[in-house]
């Protein structure tokens, strides 16, 4: 059963009523969203050189962000805005400070230190270009997730949260046909989770074995279609049947009292802290990469100590600075308290 309202990447760490498994999800999803970001030559203008990182990125970008933004959706309760005479319209705001203003601030703060930097960059940052950010292109381009967020969030607020399978349908085939890049790629998801916690909030606990096998096989089929014959649609069969098997992992890591307890609590942690890491990872990494990969050509190295480090230090500034600040709090994760 959902048992409190939370908000996707925005964890509130006095919470003590928190449904485990979603932020076990959380701590899957971030994991492997530093794990992509940390490949090497990831944003390479030639691509990735290894095949077997190629295979790592493709599988992982093929389901990881719809998680985040079904999980955003599915802590979407119009019930109970209902029941504390809440509208639409006071999610929106609250989603402005948690999301735009660290979109804003750390981009701004993000662009002399990008501009510093662009002997290794693939292409030099053009200053003059910043108010772009306005438009979803931030110089700090992995936090488009804050933008494209916040903007899903407004059109499902113009219909008041009311979802249903006819938009359900519409937003498929605005993934189809993905006219709006970020947006409708991942407006889909973000619905759907919306509509699976009205309609069937304790899906993840009656899932069964044939479930998990049919969303198995779902997940290979479609990356053969996005992978090996290059169909965007096959988009959506990743992206849902993967989110199915992270939630099913979740659940299952939630219940264990073995060796497997100490990595559910490692996942949940960092899952709470989802949003502080999503923010400082790619900058903490940064100049790690920059010794290992540009100037030693350390590729594996780089990889496995860009990923440990953008974690690690990143939940460490975060519990012993950022959260001890209230300004910084404010600014670099969007929470007033």
């Amino acid at each position: 059963m959902i048992q409190n309202e939370q908000e996707i990447l925005s964890p509130r760490g006095e919470q003590t009523n928190r449904l485990t498994y979603i932020d076990i999800a959380k701590g899957i999803g971030i994991f492997l969203v530093v794990v992509g970001h940390c490949i090497p030559d990831a944003t390479s203008a030639t691509g990735i050189s290894i095949p077997a990182y190629r295979w790592l990125h493709d599988v992982i970008y093929s389901f990881h962000m719809p998680l985040f933004f079904f999980l955003a959706g599915f802590m979407v309760s119009r019930q109970k805005m209902l029941d504390r005479a809440q509208k639409p319209l006071d999610l929106v705001r609250k989603r402005v400070s948690r999301l735009l203003v660290p979109y804003v601030f750390v981009g701004l703060c993000y662009a002399p230190f990008k501009m510093l930097l662009s002997n290794f960059a693939n292409k030099p940052y053009d200053i003059s270009t910043i108010w772009q950010i306005v438009i979803g292109v931030n110089p700090d381009g992995e936090l488009w997730f804050l933008y494209a967020l916040f903007v899903i969030t407004v059109i499902a607020a113009l219909f008041a949260f009311r979802i249903s399978l006819l938009g359900l349908v519409a937003a498929t085939a605005l993934l189809i046909w993905n006219p709006w890049g970020i947006i409708t790629n991942f407006l889909f998801f973000f619905l759907l989770g919306i509509y699976m916690r009205r309609e069937h909030k304790d899906f993840v606990l009656h899932l069964t074995a044939r479930h998990i096998l049919a969303a198995v096989a779902v997940f290979l089929l479609g990356l053969y279609g996005l992978l090996g014959l290059k169909e965007h649609a096959c988009f959506l069969l990743t992206a849902t049947s993967g989110t199915v098997l992270v939630l099913w992992l979740s659940l299952v890591l939630s219940r264990q009292e073995s060796a497997l307890s100490s990595l559910s609590n490692l996942l949940e942690h960092w899952g709470i802290l989802s949003m502080d890491i999503y923010i400082l990872s790619d900058i903490i990494k940064i100049p790690f990469r920059v010794v290992l990969w540009n100037k030693l050509h350390l590729y594996t190295l780089s990889f496995v100590l860009c990923t440990v480090l953008a974690i690690v230090l990143s939940v460490w500034l975060s519990e012993h600075l950022i959260r001890k600040n209230s300004w910084l709090r404010f600014l670099i994760l969007g929470v007033r308290k």
